[in-house]
């Protein structure tokens, strides 16, 4: 076994993990679930919100470049059958964590082969699957009543001027030495996310300065801080992420917006409505309808209804479900909050890598 230093104590970490981590690491450099339902082609959100405006409104079309299936599927079984080897010869928590990221791996991989197609929609739902204890449900219902007025939109997403997102990514990104670099991205459903190495800003947007600061603190804190501790933890688990830690880590991120005033108000609003729009679109709303559900229903400026609706519905061109990713930050927030409260602690496992509540148990010796 090779040694891992925790404080003053001397854990060990097993040797089968080495193994491991170069499957799954492999696997996540050749998964690329969100690139691959990152539009290529089809209309962009200004196009979207003109054709409602117009009284005119269509789906967006969007188009895709999916991964090769039968490259994915030779991911896919190889990731599988790891899963098995671990799950049945490996008898500790660790192994059963190792195996779950596996699985979860093997589903991705056949899902970014599916992108576009009809059935992309019924294997999403296996990897974002509603939340059983349908807390985040009712943070969504009670949140999309706020009613603070939206901010003043004063700043780009990225501009050259000092308070755009991508500088101030760029600024804090450079004064913490993080290794990562801020590339703009016109495709971006989101505002911002990080990948290895990398933040993506999207392209030509106009924001409010406390989205701007909101942005830099979810994105660095609640994603570039983690995995940079990640890379140099033992084992490999922290990097690669155990299975739902992606999820778990977005929900992280919103218990530090919470804790430094971000979550409030407008912001609250979007979340709920993002949320709420998966909702919309697993009951088999198309994309026009979900937008107009959330204009109608909730009283969504048609901006936020559209932006909402893109992101649930990353994956399909529009008239079938997609994703449905939006659900993951709700109730991952509601999980987040419940285990750090239960367990203060266990805030620096959760903050280690990408790293699930159900995993915190098993990596929790080696933080």
């Amino acid at each position: 076994m090779a040694t891992e230093a925790v404080g003053e104590v001397e854990v060990r970490v097993p040797t089968w993990t080495r193994d491991a981590d170069r499957v799954l690491g492999s696997a996540l450099r050749e998964v690329p679930l969100l690139a691959a339902v990152t539009p290529r082609g089809g209309m962009t959100q200004a196009e979207i919100v003109a054709s409602f405006e117009a009284g005119q409104p269509r789906s967006p079309g969007w188009t895709y470049a999916p991964l090769d299936p039968e490259r994915g599927s030779a991911i896919a079984a190889a990731l599988d059958s790891s899963g098995d080897a671990l799950a049945h010869h490996e008898p500790s928590v660790l192994a059963r964590a190792y195996a779950a990221r596996a699985y979860e791996l093997a589903l991705e991989a056949l899902l970014a082969t599916e992108v576009g197609t009809a059935g992309f929609a019924a294997r999403a739902r296996l990897r974002f699957a509603p939340d059983a204890t349908d807390e985040a449900t009712k943070l969504a219902e009670a949140w999309v009543r706020e009613t603070e007025p939206e901010p003043t939109i004063d700043c780009t997403s990225d501009g050259e001027e000092p308070t755009s997102l991508a500088s101030r990514l760029r600024e804090e990104i450079g004064k913490h030495l993080f290794p990562f670099r801020v590339l703009v991205s016109p495709s971006l459903a989101p505002l911002a996310a990080t990948g290895q190495r990398v933040v993506l800003v999207a392209a030509g947007r106009t924001i409010a300065r406390v989205d701007v600061e909101r942005t830099v603190l979810h994105e660095l804190e609640g994603h570039v801080r983690p995995r940079v501790r990640a890379s140099i933890l033992s084992p490999g688990l922290f990097a690669v992420g155990s299975a739902r830690g992606a999820d778990d880590q977005e929900g992280l991120a919103l218990l530090y917006e919470e804790r430094h005033g971000f979550l409030v108000g407008a912001r609250r609003r979007e979340l709920a409505l993002r949320h709420r729009a998966v909702l919309a679109m697993d009951d088999g709303a198309t994309f026009v309808e979900t937008v107009q559900a959330l204009v109608s229903r909730d009283h969504a400026p048609l901006g936020r209804a559209v932006a909402a609706a893109s992101r649930a519905f990353r994956g399909s061109a529009g008239e079938t479900a997609g994703l449905g990713r939006e659900r993951v930050y709700l109730s991952g927030f509601a999980r987040v909050a419940a285990c750090v409260r239960a367990r203060p602690v266990n805030e620096v496992v959760l903050a280690s890598g990408q790293v699930a509540v159900d995993a915190v148990d098993a990596l929790a010796r080696y933080t």
